[in-house]
């Protein structure tokens, strides 16, 4: 027992409701929409709704919303809507609770878009493709991003939230500074004459854009690692866009919600799209995802039949009315409605984004590659560690380790090898 004034208990009957609440909280409705117009034919979208994380228990399960702006061609957007799930999937290690693998996703969204990018770049594939990826479970929301399509939330309360980070050269100086000190240059297009026109790129290749997935001839300092932020809203719930930059160069945030507003998540999309096409026209494939999560609607209790006279004068001897205090305590224990920020890291190193400081001692397979998945024989892999020097926290013998060939493109995507990017400059919308 406690001393008497160390700390304001809580009434059991309290606890008892909160615990009860707690494990009946229900999993939300959701719906969503879909629309876009095409310019070039290389936006792509992924929905799969119901997945189980758990075969067969029919409970567990998560759905997943992504967004593919390709350039160059569509093939990077392709492979990656058809494989990147699966990668991310394949990076979670199995035998985790429910908790466990919903703070897992960080690390496996890495491990996957990285693993994605290399497998493409193996294929000898020269277009690349911006990403954006949602995972929903429950009340989380999971989203890692690349490039410049973007995803937004407003909650119930109205507050707007950015899930995604903008990869754009032209806003983005931390990332220039990145692919300087990696070995690439920043620049205008140059039209001769020293006349510079258009948005800042990366030389060679010319891509707008400080991250993707594919971009092989541009070089590996344009990194697949994704921004990744992870959010719990409350069970008010919340709308969600993911669109491609032929919206945000039209709208801003606050507009296209507003656009919108009252209408279900299908023709949210389409108005999404329609507003942005009116306010600028169609340069560029406009694709747009909308996503409503609410808690699913009560059907109407049948009213009972009228009461015999007598018998309601009866019962209200014996029902007590709740008192004042009981129901006041009751109301400051309701979940807050507000959206709760779990994890947020768009760091571009994976000895950062792969570390030990992560707070699963189990989230990684001992003898497997941290990124491919491959399996490693004992002291076969090297450690994400090993050309580190701190203050002796992180030991080169430390995991999670990484195969020979993931290590070089770790390397190469630091600056630390040649990267492969030797074509000549060309201009990448």
């Amino acid at each position: 027992m406690s001393s008497k004034g160390e700390h304001q208990t809580v009434p059991l009957s309290v606890l008892l409701k909160r615990e009860l609440a707690s494990e009946k909280v229900e999993s939300p409705e959701i719906s969503h929409g879909q629309a876009s117009q095409s310019k070039k034919g290389e936006d792509f979208i992924f929905i799969k709704t119901e997945c189980q994380r758990v075969a067969g228990d029919g409970v567990s399960t998560y759905s997943v919303f992504a967004l593919f702006d390709g350039h160059n061609g569509s093939a990077a957007a392709i492979y990656s809507k058809e494989n990147l799930l699966n990668n991310v999937l394949a990076a979670v290690p199995s035998d985790l609770n429910r908790d466990e693998w919903v703070a897992a996703l960080p690390r496996a969204l890495v491990a996957g878009f990285v693993k994605t990018d290399k497998d493409l770049q193996e294929r000898a594939q020269t277009s690349g493709t911006t990403v954006t990826f949602m995972i929903i479970e429950r009340w989380v929301i999971t989203v890692a991003s690349v490039g410049d399509s973007r995803c937004i939330l407003e909650s119930a309360e109205g507050e707007i939230y950015y899930l995604s980070a903008d990869h754009r050269l032209e806003c983005n100086v931390e990332e220039r500074e990145r692919i300087t000190a990696s070995g690439g240059e920043v620049g205008r297009l140059n039209t001769g004459g020293g006349t510079e026109i258009g948005p800042l790129r990366c030389w060679p290749g010319g891509l707008c854009l400080s991250r993707s997935i594919g971009d092989m001839d541009v070089g590996e300092f344009i990194v697949p690692v994704p921004y990744v932020k992870q959010v719990k809203l409350s069970t008010a719930g919340g709308r969600l866009i993911i669109s491609s930059d032929g919206v945000w160069d039209a709208l801003s945030a606050e507009a296209a919600f507003d656009c919108c507003r009252g209408m279900p998540a299908d023709a949210a999309a389409s108005q999404i799209v329609k507003e942005a096409v009116l306010a600028k026209g169609l340069r560029d494939d406009t694709t747009c995802i909308v996503i409503d999560m609410q808690l699913p609607e009560k059907p109407t209790p049948t009213l009972p039949p009228p009461k015999k006279p007598g018998k309601g004068v009866f019962m209200s001897m014996f029902w007590k009315k709740p008192s004042e205090s009981s129901s006041q305590t009751e109301k400051e224990y309701c979940e807050p409605d507000m959206v709760e920020e779990l994890f947020e890291e768009g760091s571009a190193m994976l000895s950062e984004r792969l570390d030990s400081k992560y707070p699963l001692c189990n989230v990684f397979k001992l003898f497997m590659c941290a990124v491919c998945q491959v399996e490693l024989k004992p002291g076969e892999g090297v450690s994400i560690h090993a050309d580190i020097s701190n203050s002796g926290k992180l030991r080169p013998w430390d995991g999670p380790f990484l195969c020979s060939t993931c290590q070089e493109k770790k390397e190469a995507m630091e600056g630390k090898r040649p990267s492969g990017g030797t074509s000549a400059y060309s201009c990448i919308p």
